[in-house]
């Protein structure tokens, strides 16, 4: 059986539901059903995630001696951490 990355986002979003259940019960009679519930969510979540096998890795064809790519400027966290406080800065000053 081989896994892939949708059934591994399925079971964790099985087990975010089950969380969101067993914390997040609304307010009521049946707020232990729903907080059950939940809990056999994150169980049954955790169980498939677990029983899901690994990807191999790829090996290349070659052996290659490992090259760091050259980043283009956009793509430089110097560039952008400043662009994002700026953002964030602007932001805050219009919401006053």
């Amino acid at each position: 059986m081989k896994t892939t990355s949708a059934t591994r986002i399925s079971a964790l979003a099985i087990i975010i539901a089950g969380v969101l259940l067993a914390v997040l019960a609304p307010a009521g009679e049946t707020v232990s059903s729903y907080r059950q519930l939940g809990l056999v969510l994150l169980v049954v979540g955790v169980v498939w995630l677990l029983r899901q096998k690994r990807p191999e890795p790829q090996r290349e064809a070659t052996q290659q001696p490992f090259q760091q790519p050259v980043l283009k400027w956009y793509q430089s966290p110097i560039f952008w951490v400043p662009v994002i406080a700026a953002i964030i800065a602007l932001l805050s000053w219009l919401m006053l």
